[in-house]
């Protein structure tokens, strides 16, 4: 029986062969087909608002640039009429009267016109020193009798003293202009405003310069507040121009 069994099984192996064989053969199948890759557009909504991040960053750097550009232009054309001035004027006394009357000029273009209609003899000097950026600089109170000495008297001043003068006007500008909103707070908290009230005897007789080559004198039948209430509008070209007098309110 064993015989048998032996006899079968050597016949069903060449069976089993073929039907390997057969099963080896590779089916017909189509090739595999990768799916395209994603495109650029449409773009995610996180890169829109990325862009548009950006963007407002960018407006907002160009606007505080210009803010800032436009804000110093005063500062400048007082510095520079303030060199230009001082070179052409030989007179001490004119000199420092010259310096002094650009120095309220150019507070004009920050602080209001009221606030320093106010202000004259001590409480001016006063106010420069409270505002001033520089704590520990020459006040203009500690030199107030060399500033009424060189404004008012006739005998003439030294070069040197006015030359010290000068520079601290200089000084002051340069350090203290634009004012920050904190300083203009305190101004107005510490001098309060008031109406229709000529500049006083802190402002001298030497007028604003109209141009960077001439100096305009007030006309004999103007008055002294329109003299005094001269504005300060700094230009490009870095002149100060005369206003009409107006109104405060």
């Amino acid at each position: 029986m064993n015989n048998a069994t032996a006899l079968a099984a050597s016949n069903a192996q060449p069976t089993i062969a073929s039907a390997s064989s057969a099963n080896s053969t590779p089916l017909p199948l189509a090739s595999l087909h990768l799916p395209e890759p994603p495109g650029a557009w449409p773009v995610a909504w996180g890169w829109w608002a990325v862009l548009a991040a950006v963007i407002l960053f960018i407006m907002i750097v160009l606007l505080s640039w210009h803010k800032h550009k436009k804000n110093r232009r005063a500062k400048k054309a007082a510095l520079k009429l303030l060199t230009n001035m001082c070179r052409r004027e030989a007179n001490p006394n004119k000199k420092v009267a010259l310096a002094n009357d650009l120095l309220r000029q150019a507070c004009l273009a920050y602080y209001p016109r009221g606030m320093l209609a106010s202000l004259h003899g001590s409480a001016w000097y006063e106010f420069l020193d409270m505002q001033s950026a520089v704590k520990n600089a020459s006040s203009f109170t500690a030199n107030q009798a060399e500033w009424q000495q060189a404004l008012y008297q006739k005998q003439p001043v030294s070069e040197a003293l006015a030359i010290g003068l000068i520079q601290q006007v200089e000084q002051w500008i340069e350090q203290t202009l634009p004012p920050s909103k904190k300083q203009l707070k305190a101004a107005s908290l510490t001098f309060k405003p008031v109406a229709n009230e000529s500049f006083d005897s802190t402002v001298s007789k030497a007028r604003v310069v109209a141009s960077s080559n001439s100096t305009v004198k007030p006309k004999p039948n103007s008055t002294n507040k329109d003299a005094q209430d001269a504005d300060f509008e700094p230009t490009e070209s870095a002149t100060l121009k005369r206003k009409e007098p107006k109104n405060d309110v």
